[in-house]
């Protein structure tokens, strides 16, 4: 019985998913199994799965597409760890990710959910665009949580046995089922983020909109209010939450011609806002090659951006003093 279940939902990520798997293989410590759910993937997803000759690799086929959250509750069924942890498809693992989680655990039996208190935001090349930082204790944590979300979700590690009280992934809360997960089983069991990079979180342009945005944090607010609930003694009335969320749901389709255009053009400026905050985090941090990686991806989403030229401009002519200074006898 392998001591940790690495848990991996699958749907068409062929660009960076040989990569994902690599980089759990690669593990300094061997006791684990990894099972990757496919999801009815349209790509070249199941080849590369099926590529991998590793005993502990093993795929679950989905025939029709079912979601992130059904698709891990999947693999949480058949897992046989005493520890989870979550890998995204298109994330990369420090080689030591499960070694120093597993320590973690084992010396800290109050603690159920360990994560990745500092990671790199890579962009498609796997170039570092942005170093993110993470509440580290049990307190902050308990208290962040319930206002915003602070982990790297393809970076938790937690014990299966919570699963029982807690129970697995709920999809209405999807794309927000992490939070909607933690918050539950937080309320076993401590937390924390160990302040080591263990593992790189890819961010995906297409992913940042305003609608999809949007809804996340309705979803989050959904699942915080019942979290509140429970933790005040009351029943949590999920029945009635979950009624409230597909109308939502159903607010937020993609609309089409030319309201289609102007959400489209909306997406890009929302996406360049949020590299450009990015770049400007790194140009506060004094870190001028970071800053301007951010600047350049802001304008390769949205070219009109105009806080991001500034941004670039300003980076250069601090580049450019500091040579110079350099060089001044």
């Amino acid at each position: 019985m392998p001591q940790v279940t690495v848990v991996m939902a699958v749907y068409n990520a062929a660009q960076f998913l040989r990569e994902a798997v690599t980089s759990i293989l690669a593990q300094t410590y061997s006791d684990f199994e990894l099972i990757a759910v496919d999801d009815a993937s349209s790509d070249e997803s199941l080849s590369i799965l099926e590529s991998f000759a590793d005993t502990r690799m093993r795929i679950i086929r989905h025939p029709a597409n079912l979601g992130a959250a059904l698709s891990r509750n999947d693999a949480l069924v058949a897992a046989r760890g005493e520890f989870v942890a979550i890998m995204d498809a298109d994330d990369v693992c420090a080689a030591t990710r499960l070694s120093r989680q597993v320590s973690f655990l084992e010396a800290n039996p109050l603690v159920g959910v360990v994560g990745c208190g500092v990671y790199d935001n890579i962009d498609g090349k796997g170039v570092a665009l942005s170093t993110s930082y993470l509440p580290r204790d049990n307190e902050t944590i308990q208290r962040s949580l319930m206002e915003q979300w602070c982990f790297l979700h393809s970076s938790i590690m937690f014990r299966r046995e919570l699963l029982e009280q807690a129970g697995g992934y709920r999809q209405v809360f999807e794309p927000a089922e992490d939070h909607d997960l933690v918050l539950r089983i937080l309320e076993y069991c401590q937390a924390h983020n160990l302040y080591e990079p263990l593992v790189q979180y890819r961010l995906n342009p297409k992913g940042l909109s305003v609608t999809g945005h949007q809804h996340a944090s309705e979803l989050r607010d959904a699942a915080i209010r019942l979290a509140q609930r429970r933790r005040s003694g009351q029943p949590e009335d999920l029945e009635a939450e979950m009624d409230r969320l597909r109308k939502l749901k159903g607010m937020h389709r993609p609309p089409t011609g030319f309201r289609g255009a102007v959400q489209r053009w909306r997406d890009s400026v929302y996406a360049a806002s949020r590299y450009y905050r990015f770049g400007y985090h790194e140009l506060c941090a004094g870190d001028l090659e970071k800053a301007r990686r951010c600047f350049l991806q802001s304008l390769r989403t949205n070219g009109l951006f105009l806080k991001s030229w500034i941004g670039i401009a300003y980076s250069w002519m601090l580049f450019a003093a500091s040579r110079l200074s350099r060089v001044t006898p």
